[in-house]
C-alpha cells in the first residue's frame, strides 16, 4: 500500500501529518512525499524520519495542485494507494483496518468517514478542536446511486470513493482511468474529480462509518478559504491556487466575471461530473438546468457573486434564470427540512474535543485523541 503526501511549503503542518503515517505498523507500506518544489524545510523533515518506508520525490519545478498529484501518482505502479493532505492525518492502525475491509468486501475502492480537526489559529482560535464521528460498521454502496445523491445536493462529494484523505483505491482502477482519458486528473479540483472518476469506473465501493483519517483545516486550506464568505487577502490560499497554471474549468461551467472559480462547492461537483462524462455509458444523467437549481439552492443567501455567476451560467445554456432561481428557494427549504433528522443523528453520534484547558496542538496529537475516543465508543 502506498500513502502519498503531496505538499508545497507547508512544513509547519506537514511534519505532524507525516508523523501520523510513519506511526502506522502496516508491514507492506511505502510513504511517498511529493514535494512541489518547496523552499522551506519540507525535504529535511521528510528525510529526518530515518524510516526506510519514506520515499521523497521533488517535482523539480512549481506545479499546480492537480499536476503535482498527477506527478505523484505516476510514481506508483501497483497495489493500493491513498493521498493524504499535508495538514491531514491517519488514525493509528488505520491501514490494517483498510486492508481488512478490502478483504471482507472484495471491492476495488474504500472510502471512510473522517474526523475533522481545526488547527490552532483557525478562525482566531488559539487551540485545536477535533470532531469525531462515532457511528460503527460499514456498507457496500452502489456507485450510480451515490453519484446521483451528490449531484442532487443530498450528499457530500466526500461520500464518493475519492482518492483523498480517508479514500483508498486499487491502482488497477487508476490505470484503467488513465488508459481511458490519458491522465489521472482532468480537473483543477482533484479530490472531487477523483470521486466521480472512480465511481464511474466501478459498480460499487466499500464505505466505513468508522473513520480511517482526519481531515485538517489550517491556514493553508484552499477549499475552506475559497468557499468562505470572507474577503480574500492577497496571500490567501485560494487566490494563489486560482492564479496557478492549472487545468482549465470545463467549457460548460463559466468562471466568475472577475475570472475566478465560482465560489460554490456544488459548482465544482458539477464540473467534475462533466469532466468524467466520457467514463459513463448509462448515467447518471444530469441537466445544466437542474444543476444550476441545486447550485443556487446550496448557496448562502445574499451571495451576490454567485448570483451573478448563475445568471451567466443561465445565459450560456439558454436557461430561464429567474424561474430556476425561484425553484432553488424551494429546493433549499426542502434540503433544510430533510437535513434536520440527519444532523440530529450526527450530533448524537459524534464527540467534539478541544478547549483552552484541553488543547490539541497538531494533527498527530489529534490522531491519538481520536483513536482513544473511538475505542471508548466501540466499547460503549
Amino acid at each position: 500500500m502506498t500513502v502519498i503526501i503531496p505538499t508545497r511549503e507547508r512544513a509547519d503542518v506537514f511534519a505532524s501529518a507525516l508523523r501520523t503515517v510513519v506511526a502506522q505498523d502496516y508491514v507492506n507500506l511505502e510513504i511517498l512525499v511529493s514535494d512541489n518544489y518547496s523552499g522551506d524545510a519540507t525535504e529535511e523533515i521528510a528525510r529526518s524520519t530515518g524510516d526506510p518506508r519514506v520515499r521523497y520525490v521533488n517535482t523539480g519545478r512549481r506545479l499546480s495542485m492537480s499536476h503535482n498529484w498527477e506527478f505523484a501518482l505516476s510514481q506508483v505502479t501497483d497495489g493500493w494507494v491513498t493521498i493524504v493532505g499535508d495538514d491531514d492525518g491517519l488514525l493509528p492502525g488505520s491501514l490494517q483496518a483498510v486492508a481488512d475491509l478490502i478483504q471482507m468486501t472484495g471491492t476495488l475502492s474504500v472510502q471512510s468517514a473522517t474526523c475533522r480537526y481545526k488547527w490552532p489559529g483557525n478562525k482566531g482560535r488559539k487551540y485545536g478542536r477535533l470532531r469525531i464521528p462515532t457511528k460503527q460498521g460499514h456498507e457496500v454502496r452502489d456507485s450510480k446511486i451515490w453519484m446521483s445523491r451528490v449531484l442532487r445536493g443530498d450528499a457530500a462529494y466526500a461520500e464518493l470513493p475519492m482518492l483523498y484523505t480517508g479514500g483508498y483505491t486499487s491502482m488497477d482502477v487508476l490505470h484503467e482511468l488513465k488508459r481511458k482519458t490519458g491522465v489521472f486528473y482532468k480537473s483543477c479540483v482533484p479530490d472531487v474529480y477523483s470521486g466521480f472518476a472512480i465511481a464511474s469506473l466501478i459498480p460499487n465501493y466499500a464505505y466505513s462509518h468508522v473513520p480511517f483519517a482526519i481531515g485538517g483545516t489550517s491556514k493553508h486550506s484552499i477549499g475552506v478559504d475559497h468557499f468562505s464568505m470572507g474577503k480574500k487577502i492577497q496571500e490567501a490560499p485560494s487566490l494563489k491556487f486560482s492564479q496557478e497554471d492549472n487545468i482549465p474549468f470545463h467549457k460548460d461551467v463559466p468562471l466568475t466575471r472577475n475570472g475566478e472559480y465560482p465560489p460554490s462547492l456544488q459548482a465544482a461537483v458539477f464540473e467534475s461530473y462533466l469532466q468524467t462524462a466520457c467514463l459513463r455509458k448509462d448515467g447518471p444523467y444530469e441537466s445544466c438546468e437542474r444543476q444550476l437549481e441545486v447550485i443556487l439552492a446550496s448557496a448562502s443567501l445574499g451571495d451576490e457573486q454567485l448570483a451573478a455567476w448563475g445568471a451567466d451560467f443561465a445565459d450560456m445554456h439558454n436557461l430561464d434564470y429567474n424561474r430556476i432561481r425561484s425553484r432553488a428557494r424551494f429546493t433549499r427549504l426542502r434540503q433544510k427540512l430533510e437535513a434536520i433528522p440527519v444532523n440530529l443523528f450526527r450530533r448524537i453520534n459524534r464527540r467534539t474535543i478541544g478547549s483552552p484547558h484541553n488543547p490539541i496542538e497538531n494533527v498527530y496529537e489529534a490522531s491519538l485523541v481520536a483513536a482513544a475516543a473511538l475505542d471508548r465508543a466501540k466499547k460503549d
